[in-house]
């Protein structure tokens, strides 16, 4: 690795010895314009609708926005002065983030459309002297090396970040060249780690089809590919084994939630060894449970509600909330359990409760979840709905081999998935580093 001649100590601990020649400044003087963004009004029709980024549409991998999913507001002139986005400003996202993804994220604006962006984002316009790029990958560096999170404000829930203050931190940067050298330097090599990093997710999407394609098949048409066939009656499921039944989810199964007085306020959470877990839609990942974060309810309110205590074996369901939909199957329980109110509990299920995880993880479920979630803000699928899913049902024996050959055959396909993920694990920490080394000058990419 090629290295400067002379390095001087920066006196910042994440940044370390920088090259000698490199000047000190502040991020703010190598800023020319500085300002959050507007949210406005819900789209109008009229001259004054505009594309407005949110940090949902942050690519945080490749550095940019995603333009599948953008939003329209209507925002009046007068709010949208000074917020217009040009070619090569930095978006920062500056409210919202969580314990996986903290708030501080960065992309560049590289089109040339109008576009502002909203209250929750902070862009940032770089000045002549200076090189936008080379500062995005600054601002990459520090969030790689957690340098946002010295500079939260966390008062009501939500991740808020210091704007004034993050942009006040010393920086130790080259002429304008060397710092355009760097950039592109950065621009190639990034690019060819994210097309790797691309090359797997491909990978992993495909694996996930397989996976989809095998459980539907094995839960509506069975594992004997000579077995009589008879339609089902229903146009989405088509034909099914001779022998099965075609029912409603009520015919096989109950199920619980914690709705009414079973609900529950902040003042009933406790700390661990003080209640029972209460499930959410995060502790449930890939179809099992992680316990590694848990909320504790008391247990006065746990045993208030028998009828949802959690124990292994149990099929849990998200109605309510951005992941509704969702399955998991509990095992492996720690200690006593029960559920938040945006899931519900399959109960004295008719057969094997593991084929029913799969049966409610197939097609033709998700697509009867698509069509009934409801809610104007929130997406909530009622109690009522998804008992009247409809749903192939085969004998309870025949049920317990589908859900063993199943078993089998996800394992393999979660391991190839499991192995991308690290790859791109790898991949990514890999890309962290590399611009962490070259944007504090501990590896030299030019010969200036």
């Amino acid at each position: 690795m090629k290295k400067y001649d002379e390095y001087k100590d920066s006196g910042v601990a994440w940044i370390g010895e920088v090259p000698k020649h490199w000047k000190v400044s502040r991020i703010k003087f190598l800023i020319s314009h500085s300002s959050a963004g507007v949210w406005g009004e819900d789209e109008k029709n009229d001259e004054n609708d505009i594309v407005c980024f949110r940090a949902a549409d942050f690519d945080y991998i490749h550095g940019c926005l995603r333009l599948d999913k953008m939003i329209i507001r209507n925002i009046q002139p007068e709010q949208l002065r000074g917020r217009r986005l040009h070619h090569g400003d930095l978006l920062i996202e500056k409210s919202g983030g969580g314990d996986s993804a903290p708030v501080g994220r960065i992309v560049r604006y590289n089109y040339n459309d109008k576009a502002t962006c909203s209250n929750f984002v902070h862009f940032i316009r770089v000045n002549k002297f200076n090189d936008g790029n080379y500062l995005f990958y600054y601002f990459y560096a520090m969030y790689a090396n957690n340098v946002n999170i010295l500079f939260f404000n966390q008062t009501t829930g939500i991740q808020n970040l210091k704007i004034g203050e993050y942009i006040g931190q010393m920086i130790y940067t080259p002429i304008l060249n060397e710092q355009t050298a760097i950039a592109t330097y950065l621009d190639t090599h990034c690019a060819k780690i994210d097309n790797l990093i691309s090359i797997q997710q491909k990978r992993i999407a495909l694996l996930q089809e397989l996976k989809q394609s095998v459980i539907t098949h094995a839960v509506t048409k069975g594992l004997n590919p000579n077995v009589e066939m008879k339609q089902s009656g229903v146009e989405w499921i088509g034909d099914v084994p001779k022998h099965w039944e075609v029912c409603k989810l009520k015919h096989y199964s109950q199920v619980f939630g914690r709705i009414g007085f079973r609900g529950y306020n902040q003042t009933d959470l406790v700390n661990e060894g003080e209640g029972a877990i209460t499930l959410s839609p995060s502790n449930m990942q890939n179809g099992i449970l992680n316990y590694d974060k848990c909320s504790y309810l008391s247990w006065k309110k746990y045993y208030e509600s028998p009828e949802i205590m959690i124990y292994n074996d149990d099929v849990l369901f998200v109605k309510t909330g951005s992941t509704y939909g969702k399955i998991s199957y509990v095992a492996d329980l720690p200690m006593e359990a029960t559920i938040n109110p945006q899931i519900v509990v399959f109960k004295n299920i008719k057969g094997n409760n593991k084929y029913l995880y799969y049966l409610l993880s197939n097609d033709i479920v998700q697509m009867q979840v698509s069509l009934t979630v409801g809610g104007s803000t929130i997406p909530t699928l009622s109690q009522e709905s998804i008992l009247n899913y409809i749903v192939p049902l085969a004998p309870k024996v025949e049920q317990a081999a589908i859900a063993s050959y199943l078993d089998h055959k996800c394992a393999t396909i979660d391991t190839s998935i499991s192995n991308a993920q690290h790859q791109i694990e790898l991949l990514q920490e890999y890309k962290q580093s590399l611009i962490t080394e070259v944007v504090t000058g501990k590896r030299k990419v030019t010969d200036n």
